[in-house]
């Protein structure tokens, strides 16, 4: 179970990527699949640290 939750995670995170990027969600999702189990976990931490800041300027900004 925990590694199905790893992908999992790893799988969201990369789509919310590639959509940030402007790339179709059907196509990042896509992506996401392709990418997710072999992507190393220093290049996945970076994009969770890079999404995690777009996220949060993007909710300031609503506000």
């Amino acid at each position: 179970m925990e590694i199905a939750d790893k992908i999992y995670t790893r799988h969201k995170k990369l789509t919310d990527f590639f959509v940030a990027l402007g790339v179709n969600e059907e196509v990042a999702e896509d992506d996401a699949c392709k990418i997710e189990h072999d992507l190393s976990d220093e290049t996945f931490e970076a994009i969770c640290v890079h999404v995690d800041k777009f996220s949060k300027a993007n909710k300031s900004k609503k506000k």
